[in-house]
């Protein structure tokens, strides 16, 4: 199945209406569409060219907003049982209806990517707030995992995902940042 593409008009256009479900206000929905992993999660639908890739879209973004809530976070927050598998955290935004499994697994991948340079960079933070983190507790190796993930990405090529987050940009991001 191909790829039916995905451009910044149709970014901007979920964003604004996953923006307008969850109440945001003219900044949270700029921030939101400024925000590449949240792109990537949306967009991933229909690079994969899955079944109904606006439905998943729309679904996949919000369960990331409300991830990202200060109200719900905590539901969503990495546990010890998520330390199996960098991808078990990603669960609830892993879900497509048909599409390249390919080209899904390499979104994923990138997004555990992101994932886990957040937890490097949020290291000092949540031991400070007593906040479970496996990088900080020792159990995920952020280089070798980063590494690894990479080397799975690289080995799928697909420039349009590359156009919206490259693996070695996604090494450099967090959910909420660049």
């Amino acid at each position: 199945m191909g790829s039916t593409g995905f451009s910044d008009t149709q970014w901007k256009n979920y964003a604004s209406l996953v923006a307008s479900a969850f109440g945001m206000d003219a900044a949270q929905a700029q921030t939101l569409v400024a925000n590449t992993t949240a792109k990537l999660v949306c967009a991933l639908p229909f690079l994969a060219g899955c079944h109904e890739p606006e439905r998943t879209a729309l679904a996949h973004l919000a369960s990331f907003v409300l991830a990202g809530s200060d109200s719900a976070r905590a539901h969503f927050d990495h546990k010890k049982e998520d330390d199996r598998d960098p991808l078990a955290r990603l669960s609830v935004i892993s879900h497509f209806e048909g599409g390249s499994p390919a080209l899904i697994e390499r979104g994923m991948k990138l997004l555990a990517i992101v994932m886990i340079n957040g937890y490097r960079r949020d290291v000092r933070a949540d031991s400070a707030a007593g906040e479970y983190n496996p990088v900080g507790a020792g159990v995920w190796n952020a280089d070798q995992r980063i590494s690894s993930l990479q080397a799975d990405i690289a080995s799928v090529p697909c420039a349009e995902m590359d156009a919206l987050l490259t693996p070695s940009a996604a090494a450099l991001s967090w959910w909420g940042g660049p």
